[in-house]
């Protein structure tokens, strides 16, 4: 059953097309000049991660004169959904509770939603609105597609998903990667030429939010250096390093207490390992903090992220707005958004005692993580706001209208 929360709303290379594959191109310029693009964002739900966070952004974005944007979820709404419904963006979604039974036949209701809304561009971020959005793109072929990948560990992925994302992806108008690192994997996987995907680098809102003036306190960091990250319990976070890596810190008599702010699956072994090193008060798990980025991340002296793999990571760039001091992991486009030395320490993962070293030097120095913090933020002015990504998504729409 579909539930429409309905609410008032808003050049890159060419990817290669199959014979015989073509969409007419469209004119409807009139006396108060030409109509606005009708934009459809699809995903899978709308529940707190990077590419949801995207996904937000864009729809927050993107400029009312030229663009009707919709937003549908091809699943559960989510709490990311429920915000947008409340700041005026209408959002559909498909399913209405989490453990709804799979639903293969959302390609139907989509096709609904495209002609309803007259929908000339549909923008998806996740597999399952890759398959849905092409198949509909051909019965409708006025209808243009673009996707956008977020996952960062090819070839790593379900086989099955692996066979739909490369059949797929070669119907579509046009192909992005979030960063250079993952842009090479889809290619070697895929067997994408250069001109058949491009990159659009994320982008985060500038923030001057000071942080909730009690989280310090309800961490017990008033006179202690925090050390925070923000990351869904899961096994790519690398969180068990940061327990060893805290032990280090701990042991080595410096005062310092480690914040993992979220929630996921391995929170129970992350638990037992942290009583098995006797951690209890120098690592604090706070489970998932609404706005988190807001409320908990200016707070934090370090941001810390021992991930062991990542495409773009939204958080890195959250961190980086805060004028965070930063240790990250060389994983994904960390090495590429981080100047090692300059805005942020750049480690290899799993390297315990690189990472220990790291965020030791950051803890005995607070100049330099005031140096770090500062030379981040000016980079993410430069490079990697919401702005600088909405226009060149923009442009790639307003490129398929013509």
């Amino acid at each position: 059953m579909m539930d429409e929360a309905r609410c008032t709303s808003s050049k890159e290379r060419d990817a290669l097309l199959p014979s015989g594959v073509r969409h007419p191109k469209q004119h409807s310029a009139g006396s108060e000049g030409p109509r606005k693009c009708n934009v459809l964002i699809v995903a899978s739900h709308l529940w707190i991660g990077g590419a949801e966070s995207v996904m937000q952004h864009l729809a927050e974005s993107m400029d009312r004169r030229r663009f009707n944007v919709t937003v549908c979820c091809l699943k559960q709404r989510g709490s990311l959904g429920d915000e947008l419904v409340r700041k005026g963006i209408e959002v559909l979604c498909f399913a209405e509770a989490q453990d709804a039974p799979v639903d293969y036949l959302t390609f139907i209701k989509l096709l609904k939603v495209l002609r309803s809304r007259k929908i000339d561009v549909v923008h998806t971020h996740t597999t399952q609105g890759l398959v849905d959005a092409t198949i509909c793109s051909l019965l409708l072929p006025r209808v243009r597609v673009v996707h956008t990948f977020h996952f960062g560990n090819y070839p790593h992925t379900s086989t099955r998903i692996l066979w739909m994302e490369r059949i797929f992806s070669r119907l579509v108008h046009r192909l992005f990667s979030v960063g250079e690192v993952q842009r090479k994997q889809i290619q070697s996987v895929y067997r994408l030429a250069d001109r058949q995907i491009s990159t659009i680098y994320n982008g985060v809102s500038i923030r001057s939010s000071a942080g909730d003036s009690t989280f310090r306190k309800r961490v017990d960091a008033e006179n202690r250096v925090l050390i925070g990250t923000i990351a869904t319990l899961i096994a790519q976070k690398g969180l068990p390093d940061l327990l060893d890596v805290a032990k280090i810190i701990r042991d080595s008599g410096r005062k310092a207490v480690f914040v993992i702010v979220g929630e996921g699956h391995l929170r129970e072994s992350l638990e037992a390992k942290r009583r098995e090193l006797g951690l209890e008060e120098t690592v604090i798990l706070t489970g998932w903090i609404t706005n988190a980025a807001d409320i908990a991340l200016p707070v934090f002296d370090i941001f810390f992220q021992p991930s062991l793999w990542e495409a773009m990571s939204m958080v890195i760039l959250e961190a980086m707005a805060a004028r965070r001091a930063i240790v990250a992991t060389r994983v994904g486009e960390n090495s590429r958004i981080i100047e090692d030395g300059v805005d942020g320490l750049l480690v290899q993962p799993r390297d315990i005692g690189g990472m220990a070293a790291a965020l030791a030097s950051l803890i005995d120095d607070a100049a330099l993580r005031e140096r770090l913090g500062e030379a981040a933020r000016a980079k993410v002015e430069q490079r990697f706001t919401v702005e600088h990504m909405t226009k060149a998504y923009e442009a790639i729409y307003s490129d398929l209208m013509r």
